[in-house]
């Protein structure tokens, strides 16, 4: 599960939720300002708008939220019609991670697959990449600590989201060569964390509140005892590909390639 922020009206946005049941948690917004302000605070990585929630195309809104978060996927979601075929024509040109179109892209079949590759781009698609070929309890774990980091999941209510005990959870971890299920949580955070610190217009403050670090001095705490860094120096050092790279690194388990192969040496395109 992910945050989806969205500015749509109320028939998408029923579409929308109708589509994607409990597989994302969607944060309605009113206007640009409350998308921005939402994305810049929560733990978004996928918004949802439409073009023309101010009656004309908001080429100027939405090019200056893709520059404050050039890392947050944006697709459009609009109704077509004469007068807009050309601002549609010109929105390919705006950085959109994709398009949908009001009742002929939007059954949810359509709307989830679209969902799915502005989606590809992120930091779990990357992990999961890594992950091919893992054990699959360590494999659905690792990626329910990233998709779910922004819920604060305790190693109980993972165990229950995987359906086993708790025991045997650690032990299918252990022996796959990962962390404890609390330091896997932890990781998880993490990895969202620095994905975030990606974009300049999100400080250290914000992203430890929006994942739920108990204060900003306990996320400055964490990535210390867990990479002898600052979140400045997190960011400086490739951000969630760092991060990636020293969580596998100090896993016993080995990654994937992107060339199939298993190894160390990490090949990420985050």
């Amino acid at each position: 599960m992910g945050v989806i922020a969205t500015l749509l009206p109320a028939v998408q946005l029923q579409r929308l939720r109708s589509a994607i049941r409990d597989r994302h948690e969607v944060v309605p917004c009113d206007d640009w300002t409350a998308l921005a302000r939402t994305c810049e605070r929560q733990p978004v990585r996928l918004a949802i708008v439409d073009l023309f929630a101010d009656a004309t195309a908001s080429f100027d809104r939405l090019r200056r939220l893709k520059q404050r978060l050039p890392r947050l996927a944006v697709v459009a979601y609009v109704a077509v019609s004469a007068e807009r075929a050309r601002e549609l024509f010109d929105a390919g040109r705006q950085g959109l991670d994709g398009l949908i179109i009001m009742d002929r892209d939007d059954a949810p079949i359509e709307l989830l697959r679209s969902i799915a590759l502005a989606e590809s781009r992120s930091v779990a698609d990357v992990v999961r990449r890594l992950l091919r070929g893992a054990d699959s309890v360590a494999y659905d774990a690792v990626m329910l600590a990233i998709t779910r980091a922004h819920e604060r999941l305790s190693p109980a209510a993972l165990a229950k989201l995987l359906s086993i005990p708790r025991r045997t959870l650690t032990m299918r971890l252990a022996t796959a060569g990962y962390p404890s299920p609390r330091r896997l949580l932890t990781w998880g955070r993490l990895i969202v964390a620095a994905q975030m610190m990606e974009d300049q217009g999100r400080s250290a403050e914000r992203i430890a509140a929006s994942l739920e670090f108990p204060s900003g001095s306990a996320f400055r705490n964490i990535c210390q005892r867990y990479l002898h860094a600052t979140p400045r120096q997190m960011r400086e050092r490739g951000g969630a590909q760092y991060v990636i790279r020293a969580f596998f690194r100090q896993s016993q388990a080995p990654a994937q390639s992107k060339h199939g192969r298993s190894g160390r040496r990490l090949a990420l395109a985050v």
